[in-house]
């Protein structure tokens, strides 16, 4: 006879299968990478507090990539660095570099959304793409390939920002924290349920940008104005995926595992704002991890072997799926 315990896990077990099969499946096999756009007109937008050495790493990768029309709008966010000094020094070398300045006003405290929207505004193109100061495109069809997203009427392009590999605990739980993170919301964008997107590899129309109504949802935060802006105008209708190795934007790795904590509890506070639906499948997954595994302990503590074999023999196939779903050499 079958346990309460046996049945509780049947019905995480039966959870975990509905999101492999119809979500995490999309991954692991994608549809063909599109051929790079390299006419459309894009604007990259950087916005930077204090990165005065990563923009002059950045930039002249950055400015030689392969796209015929394009410029980098950086804007200087109050930096006490010399990072305006070092985007004036570098600009006479670069036409398309258009540095923007903020000036610092001790009455006002805000979130990187502001410097964004200053950004996007001093943008000539209507096609933006956004990205960091301290990271690096894996290639020089970056900005190509995440405007091939924008194909078929598209608004909205989510693309893959994988961490740089270091020594110690902290980058091993990143990398790892960040595949996984990506391999769920992108899965999700796949399925048709958009839900968030990393402001180090995403692109969207100016369009987009100034109609989206999420200022209530999101002004009191000092971050997550990416996860709530898409969680709130992507759509299927609307939004694309890119996800060629060449079109990744890799970021460089947290200092120092308590940076990467305090990193993620932000992320949780900005998690709560999401739409409900989005709310209900992002609570759904880890718990129904935890209730299997749980259940699961039980049963072997209880010494009822063939049932805990018999829920291990399903749950070994979605095991090995998902360390085979995110690819090594395509993910990091």
């Amino acid at each position: 006879m079958w346990t309460l315990e046996f049945q509780v896990m049947c019905a995480a077990l039966a959870v975990l299968l509905f999101f492999h099969l119809f979500m995490f499946l999309r991954l692991a096999w994608p549809k063909p990478a599109p051929a790079p756009d390299r006419e459309l007109p894009v604007s990259v937008v950087i916005c930077a507090r204090n990165e005065a050495r990563s923009l002059e790493v950045l930039l002249p990768v950055l400015l030689a990539q392969d796209h015929r029309t394009f410029e980098v709008v950086v804007v200087n966010d109050r930096s006490e660095d010399d990072t305006w000094e070092v985007l004036q020094w570098m600009k006479p070398q670069y036409e398309r570099l258009r540095p923007v300045n903020i000036q610092a006003d001790e009455k006002f405290n805000y979130g990187k959304k502001i410097a964004l929207g200053v950004g996007v505004r001093a943008a000539r193109y209507p096609h933006v793409l956004v990205t960091d100061a301290d990271c690096r495109p894996e290639g020089a069809d970056w900005i190509s390939l995440m405007a091939s997203g924008f194909r078929n009427g598209r608004s909205i392009v989510i693309g893959h920002s994988p961490y740089t590999a270091e020594p110690g605990l902290g980058s091993v739980l990143e990398r790892y924290d960040g595949c996984m993170k990506a391999a769920q919301y992108i899965s999700f964008a796949m399925a048709g349920l958009p839900y968030m997107g990393v402001g180090r590899n995403l692109a969207y129309t100016s369009e987009v940008f100034f109609n989206a109504r999420t200022a209530q949802r999101g002004n009191h935060l000092m971050s997550g104005d990416d996860d709530l802006f898409i969680n709130a105008v992507a759509r299927a209708r609307n939004t694309a995926v890119v996800t060629a190795p060449a079109s990744f934007m890799t970021t460089d790795a947290t200092p120092d595992l308590a940076t990467w904590i305090r990193r993620k509890r932000r992320h949780y506070t900005t998690a709560a704002h999401y739409r409900l639906g989005h709310q209900v499948l992002l609570t759904l997954l880890p718990l129904a991890h935890l209730v299997f595994w749980a259940m699961m302990v039980v049963l072997l503590l209880r010494g009822q072997w063939q049932q805990a074999m018999v829920a291990g023999a399903v749950m070994d196939p979605l095991l090995y799926a998902s360390t085979i779903l995110v690819k090594p050499k395509r993910w990091k």
